[in-house]
Order: structure tokens, then C-alpha cells, then sequence
């Protein structure tokens, strides 16, 4: 018998988590400078799948909004957008910036502009299979504004960076 069916749905945090402190207190001290208003390092969380990646990663960045009220988080699936322009496009939609973005039109640089010049609260984005993207430039992109912190969600480290420029590599 289920006794809550909260837990059924694809965007459910429950309140605690059990048996998954190293990763969780991992994750949330390389997302801790952007508690106060430092930037962030890059977070790459690797493993199989079905092994609770996003979900650490979605459950971490929640207690982060919980305990500072100012962060925002942007939830990115990058097997859905994985192109430049979509992966760009989701995020400055998500901050309520692409009022007068034309998907048609708008070159890129446009969005990379934008998210530089944005001023809004310190947020966290989460690209979740990150390795899907097709052209893994976005990583060098958001990686130089330091107003976003970044949690790279793949299956495997090693097949992430082989696309990487090394710019990229060495800086995250």
C-alpha cells in the first residue's frame, strides 16, 4: 500500500536521505561559496545509471534555497536540450529572460550577452546528462559567469571530457 503518492512523481525531494552522507556533504561544500555570494566551483557528479545523481543533486541545491533565501535553481535535461541554443534558451527562460528571444533568429552570442549581463540572485544550474549535449562549448560559456555555480550531472566522467576543449578541462 502506498501511503503517499508524492513520492510517484518525477520532481519529488523527500526530507532526508539516508545512507548518501559523503556525496551530499561533498556536493554541498563545493556549492557553499555561493551562499555568500561567492562564486561557486564547478560540480561534476558522475555514476551509473539509476544511482541517484540528480536526485542528490536536486536534493542538495533545495536545502541550499532553504537555507538562503536569495538562490535560485535552474533544472536542465540537456538529453532534451542539447544544443547550444536550447541548453542557453532553457536557462534564460527559466530566469524569465527571453521575452523577446527569436528561436529562429537570435544568434547565439545574443544568450551568452544576456546571462553575462544578468543581476538577478545567485543561482545554481543543475545540466543533468551533461554528456549528451552536442557541442559541449555551453560548458565553457556558463563555467566564465560567475554569478552561476554548475552541477554536471553524467554517466561517465572520461566520455564528458574527451569532448571538452581543454580550456574547459582544466579550469572546472
Amino acid at each position: 500500500m502506498i501511503r503517499d503518492a508524492r513520492v510517484l512523481r518525477a520532481g519529488f525531494i523527500p526530507k532526508e536521505i539516508e545512507h548518501r552522507d559523503a556525496e551530499l556533504n561533498h556536493l554541498s561544500s563545493v556549492l557553499e561559496p555561493i551562499t555568500s555570494g561567492e562564486p561557486a566551483d564547478t560540480a561534476i557528479v558522475t555514476g551509473p545509471s539509476g544511482a541517484g545523481k540528480t536526485f542528490i543533486s536536486k536534493f542538495v541545491t533545495e536545502r541550499l534555497r532553504e537555507e538562503v533565501l536569495d538562490i535560485k535553481t535552474i533544472y536542465v535535461n540537456c538529453r532534451r536540450n542539447y544544443t547550444r541554443f536550447r541548453t542557453l534558451y532553457q536557462i534564460l527562460d527559466d530566469l524569465g529572460q527571453t521575452i523577446d528571444i527569436h528561436r529562429q533568429s537570435t544568434p547565439h552570442d545574443e544568450l551568452v550577452d544576456r546571462m553575462r549581463q544578468y543581476d538577478g540572485p545567485r543561482t545554481v544550474i543543475i545540466l543533468d546528462e551533461v554528456d549528451q549535449l552536442e557541442d559541449p562549448g555551453n560548458l565553457y560559456d556558463l563555467h566564465s559567469l560567475e554569478q552561476f555555480a554548475l552541477v554536471c550531472i553524467a554517466n561517465k566522467e572520461e566520455e564528458l571530457f574527451s569532448r571538452v576543449d581543454d580550456r574547459v578541462v582544466y579550469s572546472v
